[in-house]
């Protein structure tokens, strides 16, 4: 009966880290829309959540014997996608996260393998497939089905939110394109990357928060949204470990199901615990975004 055991356990385990990845993803929308409507504006909730998230990785990296790299070589990567992916780009996300439905949001989220083939197109990186161009089509279709009709949305003028937030996949596919694993830095692992990158990012939005007038520090007992942000922080933070650990067990391609996951997580929470309803165009636009993604991600044998 033990010797059943290890190959159970081989068996069971990716499922249980692409299910959790996926359930945090989703719980994120969740808390990232309770921290921005409770007081905590997106860009001092971006500097906080970058320094806590950061230095959490980095405490955990170092348990683990890894030391920082500090050396001039890993500073532009660490300040390209520090900047591009979690400055300019979480920036974008959680403002419209404050204006947007979380299950609306998470949708929007899955524009990025849109995005990242779209721009690998344009800059001949990716070669031209009509399945996956077709995925491109009903994506944007499925966009259009929200942003068109007066009656899609709870208020017409999230419209305009909507074109915001796609702006936050965007900036990500921009910095998976423009930092490839081409230019990563070699030996360095991955928690070490993560940490330092949002490190960065904090050095980038605490400027961002000043200069808006958004900084403010942590009460003490911490407000409701300050709560729900560093919760955000400290389970992104075990997000990230998941991630790292199913990509070593499962492969990238097998972790990237967690993005249709963090869809259905982040509707349904969204449903459950803030209580939002969806129209039939919303619906509709959904299952024509996922099958857009779907088909972008489709692989030839």
């Amino acid at each position: 009966m033990s010797s059943q055991n290890p190959e159970k356990s081989s068996r069971v385990l990716p499922v249980f880290l692409l299910f959790l990845i996926g359930a945090l993803w989703g719980g994120f929308y969740v808390l990232i829309k309770l921290g921005v409507t409770n007081g905590v504006h997106p860009f001092n909730y971006l500097f906080w959540f970058t320094v806590v998230c950061g230095l959490l990785l980095l405490a955990a990296a170092v348990l683990r014997g890894l030391s920082p790299r500090l050396q001039r070589v890993h500073w532009p990567y660490y300040l390209k996608l520090g900047f591009v992916r979690f400055t300019i780009g979480n920036a974008i996300f959680y403002s419209a996260q404050g204006k947007l439905p979380v299950g609306l949001m998470a949708v929007i989220m899955t524009f990025v393998p849109i995005f990242t083939y779209s721009i690998s197109l344009g800059v001949r990186i990716e070669v031209f497939r009509w399945l996956r161009a077709a995925g491109i089509i009903i994506g944007f279709i499925g966009v259009l089905l929200i942003v068109v009709p007066r009656s899609s949305l709870p208020d017409p003028s999230m419209a305009t939110w909507v074109i915001i937030g796609l702006g936050a996949p965007l900036m990500h596919a921009v910095s998976y394109v423009a930092l490839s694993e081409k230019t990563r830095p070699a030996g360095v692992d991955s928690m070490i990357l993560s940490s330092g990158t949002l490190l960065a990012a904090a050095i980038f939005s605490l400027p961002l928060a000043l200069a808006f007038g958004a900084f403010d520090f942590l009460d003490w007992p911490p407000t409701p949204g300050q709560i729900a942000m560093l919760s955000h922080a400290a389970l992104a933070a075990v997000n990230f470990y998941a991630i790292f650990e199913l990509i070593r067990i499962a492969g990238p391609t097998y972790m990237s199901q967690a993005n249709f996951l963090a869809v259905g997580f982040g509707v349904v929470f969204g449903l459950i615990i803030l209580g939002e309803s969806h129209s039939l165009y919303i619906w509709g636009a959904i299952g024509l975004m996922l099958i857009g993604v779907a088909l972008v991600n489709w692989k030839r044998r």
